[in-house]
């Protein structure tokens, strides 16, 4: 298993926009979805009112979630267009759960 980890830092006017991208009927999970590797996606709120978030996407290994990305390179560039509407700032972190694979 693999997982991408993003943190964001929403900002506040944008918090409604940003859970309705990332929600389970949302453009992100939507896109990701299409591919039978990718077995989905975490929001998590810090807690602390300061609008930092990690989405955390699930896939069956890292190689599918790169070849997903690199075949639909010109959509999931507008995807992150789209994504920076409602965030300030965006890291991405991978973690592999099973680095033997």
């Amino acid at each position: 298993m693999f997982k991408v980890i993003w943190e964001l830092k929403v900002k506040f006017k944008e918090r409604d926009k940003f859970e309705q991208f990332y929600d389970p009927k949302g453009d992100w999970v939507k896109f990701f979805s299409k591919s039978p590797d990718y077995l989905g996606t975490d929001v998590l709120d810090s807690g602390e009112g300061d609008g930092i978030f990690l989405v955390i996407d699930e896939w069956q290994t890292e190689e599918a979630f790169n070849e997903f990305v690199k075949s639909r390179k010109a959509d999931y560039d507008l995807l992150e267009e789209k994504a920076k509407t409602a965030s300030r700032t965006k890291k991405r972190i991978f973690i592999n759960l099973n680095p033997e694979e």
